[in-house]
């Protein structure tokens, strides 16, 4: 057996959510998905403790015996390359935790699928926007990428960034800085959605007590849906704060064709992924307005849709295109295994970049 062929298990994540699958061939056996498993969000032990639930979960879930031939993980964790090869101890660990031999491992950015989904004959242009954002170009073998370095380094316009301009102006409309808006109301039932009429704690305890603990960044995240749902509902304080996030995907996206050489003007698919993209779509419909009139792009993708397939064209260029996977090295941070049939037999082609 050569390649990527047989068992192998899939991962893909970021801030807030883990996605994993056992697959034969092309086919999917077994689908689970759980809380983040990302260190950064909540910590090595609880990344592991669920990343040790996933896989037993989708080994319990088929009941096949034999252990995997590769496991491909596409993750926000892998921000750097310190990160990748952290996370990739993760997994080999919680691989031996459910009673499964070592396999080869593939660690990389959860950037990199998006740009890999389409085949457009021009650059593709990868923009994510979740609990953090993300901005990458595949143009030929010049590739780059733009912020993904966390949220205390980066992720501007992402779901955290947003959520934290949200909560914010929660609290200056609450104790008189800021202007009244729908966002301390939205903040009142984020922290308690089902309070006791006779236990109502104010506000401000409220919000300190849901935001100062560990592991919060996922939670924090979430209150960017009721950014997004205020704004669409016309709120001026957090229709605002959505202008904002949308000018910083904007230049997250320009900054990443510049630096993989597309021209102005040139023509790029543009691929775009995350959850601040789904309905309500007012963050996408303004990035989209905004994008229009600095980068116009030819075609315009939305995913990828099917997270195995995406991760599967990856195992195929681990197994067949180290040139490709050269490339990728260059802008994104990996670690790749050699792989026994593969161009990636020597040990100096176990790349680490970033």
């Amino acid at each position: 057996m050569t390649g990527v062929e047989g068992d192998r298990i899939l991962l893909e994540g970021g801030g807030s959510r883990t996605w994993a699958a056992l697959t034969r061939a092309r086919a999917v056996l077994a689908v689970a998905e759980g809380r983040s498993t990302n260190p950064r969000s909540v910590g090595g032990e609880r990344a592991l403790t669920e990343l040790v639930r996933l896989l037993a979960e989708i080994q319990r879930k088929t009941a096949v015996d034999a252990s995997p031939r590769a496991v491909i993980a596409a993750h926000g964790a892998a921000s750097t390359a310190r990160c990748a090869d952290e996370f990739t101890g993760l997994l080999r660990t919680a691989v031996h935790r459910v009673g499964r031999a070592a396999a080869p491992v593939l660690v990389t950015n959860d950037i990199v699928p998006p740009l890999l989904s389409v085949d457009a004959g021009v650059p593709v242009c990868a923009v994510v926007a979740g609990t953090g954002t993300g901005f990458a170009v595949r143009n030929g073998p010049c590739w780059s990428r733009a912020s993904g370095l966390e949220w205390l380094l980066s992720d501007e316009g992402g779901g955290h960034h947003l959520a934290v301009a949200g909560l914010r102006a929660a609290v200056r409309a609450l104790d008189g800085r800021g202007a009244p808006t729908a966002l301390t109301e939205a903040a009142r039932e984020w922290c308690d959605p089902h309070p006791a009429p006779t236990a109502r704690v104010p506000l401000g305890e409220a919000l300190f007590a849901a935001v100062y603990r560990d592991g919060a960044k996922p939670a924090v995240a979430e209150f960017a849906r009721q950014v997004l749902r205020c704004a669409a509902d016309g709120d001026r304080v957090a229709a605002g704060l959505v202008h904002a996030a949308a000018d910083e995907l904007v230049t997250g996206t320009l900054a990443a064709l510049r630096t993989a050489r597309v021209a102005p003007n040139a023509p790029y698919a543009l691929v775009l992924n995350g959850s601040l993209f789904r309905p309500p779509d007012v963050l996408r419909r303004n990035f989209l307005e905004r994008l229009a009139e600095r980068a116009p792009w030819t075609s315009l993708h939305h995913g990828p849709d099917d997270r195995a397939e995406s991760l599967l064209r990856l195992a195929d260029v681990w197994a067949g295109a180290p040139h490709v996977l050269d490339d990728i090295a260059g802008a994104f941070p990996l670690r790749a295994d050699p792989l026994p049939g593969s161009g990636l037999q020597r040990p100096d082609a176990a790349a680490v970049s970033g």
